[in-house]
């Protein structure tokens, strides 16, 4: 990259060829020089590593590399080549009687140091944009991978306490032959589906992740019993063929249920409501609070907190979060753009 740009700037000349060619061969020399030792040596392994001083020395020596080059070239072409343009002539003939002490003056290198800038600054620029655009890319990728990752471990715990409360009160059903242990086997079975075949995609179908949410309040609410007032509002066959990031709620879900139940309240309360209009999502769930009881604490799992991230990286600018945290309620309000 910069030798072609060297090749560019150089083809303007008003001299013989075999001059113009010994210019190019400067210019490329001179530019490679400048562009690979300041991007592969002096940035990674002086400037980023706190050597400022070392730095300002490094950066110095290409342009004492690029008057060295010049004045060498400068000498050649005065010595061995025809020159006809008489400016440039003698423009080359101050330099050649300059001689070595003022290619390496301060003087000398203040006056290069803006055409020498000029000739590399546009390949330098373009391989600074390029490395912003890879450092980015990287970073975004990375973030998504481990977002994948954690969407993934957050499939597969699908919280086994809750799974092993879920089939202990099955079992206690089917003793006593009541009804309700088919309805739950069904709704149990419903949410194993869709954690281990139909969420492993990008996106699903909204009316699932609704469906997968409701089975999850019923069985829940088997457990919770009479002693708890559990609603969860949602009409799935008005949300048509909307899709959604899996799971992407599920984390608020569990959370209202571990907080409600792990309070010292008399009757605890959930209640949850999902709705599609005009392409757009709102989802609330609000749940009761109270003192836990005492040596009891409730870990804050990384559902949050991923899903904060996950919103930020899926629905840019297309969604909004609210919670409200009370001492006596939780709230959590999301408002999300459909595609």
């Amino acid at each position: 990259m910069a030798m072609f740009y060297a090749l560019l700037v150089s083809g303007t000349f008003a001299v013989s060829a075999s001059a113009s060619l010994v210019f190019v061969i400067r210019n490329m020399l001179g530019a490679m020089f400048f562009f690979y030792s300041v991007f592969y040596f002096t940035i990674p392994k002086v400037l980023l590593k706190g050597y400022f001083f070392l730095t300002i020395v490094c950066l110095i020596i290409p342009f004492l590399f690029w008057s060295v080059i010049n004045y060498l070239c400068s000498l050649y072409v005065v010595t061995f080549l025809e020159i006809t343009d008489v400016p440039v002539k003698e423009f080359l003939g101050r330099v050649v009687g300059s001689g070595w002490k003022d290619t390496f003056s301060p003087n000398h290198l203040l006056k290069i140091f803006f055409p020498v800038l000029m000739t590399i600054a546009p390949p330098m620029s373009l391989k600074l944009v390029l490395d912003i655009i890879r450092t980015t890319t990287r970073t975004l990728r990375l973030e998504r991978d481990n977002l994948n990752l954690e969407v993934d471990f957050l499939r597969s715990q699908l919280n086994p306490h809750f799974l092993f409360n879920t089939l202990n009160n099955i079992y206690s059903l089917s003793i006593r032959n009541d009804a309700l242990a088919s309805d739950l086997i069904m709704h149990l079975s419903e949410m194993m589906r869709y954690t281990l075949y139909d969420s492993n995609t990008e996106m699903v179908p909204l009316h699932l992740e609704a469906e997968f949410l409701k089975n999850y309040v019923e069985l829940e609410s088997v457990r919770y019993g009479k002693n708890a007032s559990i609603h969860f509002d949602c009409d799935t066959e008005k949300m048509g063929s909307y899709q959604i990031a899996p799971l992407l709620m599920f984390p608020f879900v569990e959370n209202a249920f571990k907080y409600s139940h792990s309070t010292t309240a008399d009757k605890c309360w959930i209640h949850a409501s999902m709705d599609v209009s005009d392409n757009q999502l709102r989802f609330e769930i609000s749940n009761s609070k109270g003192e836990l009881p005492e040596g009891k604490k409730v870990s804050g799992g990384i559902g949050l907190t991923n899903t904060r991230k996950r919103l930020i990286l899926l629905y840019p600018d297309q969604h909004i979060l609210f919670i409200e945290n009370n001492p006596e309620y939780y709230k959590v309000v999301l408002t999300l753009k459909l595609n």
